[in-house]
């Protein structure tokens, strides 16, 4: 029995967009395109490194493609994008991000956002129990945004968030309903939270931390948005104390049956 070559997408397959600036750093289009590889499916997703000014352009664009599904979006489009599609959904509005925009056969563009949904997904799966916890989040842009979003809706207990940019951080907790949520100046010592999340950049080059780990308790969790590398510096200090970890590539696959549904490849 002789096993099938490389599948290559043919000119009839269906494309959807990568896009971030950078984006070398992200998980799903290898994912994406390894489930299409072993079903041998007519679709492909392409990485575009995309510098913000050429966003709206870009969009644009997509609706007179084709044979276009839609595109995913990382940092820094994710809230850009969201003035720019025709609607979007009560997940983006309540994020004021979008990370999945979807073409329309009129091309019209929805915006939709699973960053959340995926991030829910994978701490599920790793049997992490959301309803109980106190949460450290450090990023309030797009994914930030759609992970507390999320995590509320989930039930968690507390929210904690952590930005730079304070006005930021105000706006989000304000704009957040279903658990405590408030934003603070970065604690000291992270002792009293079950879950610690990194939803900035921070750590995509392999030598930075978003925030010391002090006082991290033997068995929680540490998330990270950032999907190369998959064990950021942050991660390997929470392994090295002794606690569970959730990677971004972990974070993608939670989300990648959703995407896949909505661009309508599941078939």
């Amino acid at each position: 029995m002789t096993r099938p070559g490389p599948h290559y997408p043919d000119a009839g397959a269906r494309i959807a967009f990568m896009i971030g600036h950078p984006v070398a750093q992200t998980a799903l289009p290898a994912q994406i395109n390894a489930q299409a590889a072993e079903r041998r499916a007519g679709f492909v997703m392409v990485p575009l490194d995309l510098r913000p000014p050429a966003l709206p352009g870009f969009l644009d664009s997509l609706r007179g493609i084709a044979n276009c599904a839609g595109a995913v979006l990382t940092a820094p489009h994710k809230q850009a994008a969201a003035g720019l599609v025709d609607d979007r959904t009560a997940a983006a509005d309540l994020a004021g991000a979008v990370n999945l925009v979807l073409r329309h056969r009129n091309g019209r563009l929805s915006g939709d956002n699973t960053d959340g949904a995926g991030f829910v997904a994978a701490l599920r799966a790793a049997r992490f129990r959301i309803e109980p916890a106190r949460v450290l989040l450090f990023g309030c842009g797009g994914a930030g945004a759609a992970i507390a979003a999320a995590l509320t809706q989930a039930g968690t207990g507390r929210i904690d968030l952590v930005d730079t940019d304070q006005a930021r951080a105000d706006d989000l907790a304000g704009r957040l309903v279903g658990c405590p949520v408030r934003a603070i100046p970065a604690p000291a010592s992270v002792a009293a939270y079950d879950l610690v999340c990194n939803a900035t950049a921070i750590g995509a080059d392999g030598r930075a931390m978003v925030h010391p780990l002090t006082g991290l308790r033997t068995g929680a969790m540490v998330a990270d948005v950032i999907g190369h590398p998959a064990r950021t510096p942050f991660l390997q200090e929470a392994e090295r104390r002794g606690a569970r970890i959730q990677t971004g590539p972990e974070m993608a696959r939670g989300q990648m049956p959703l995407i896949l549904e909505k661009f309508g490849w599941l078939a």
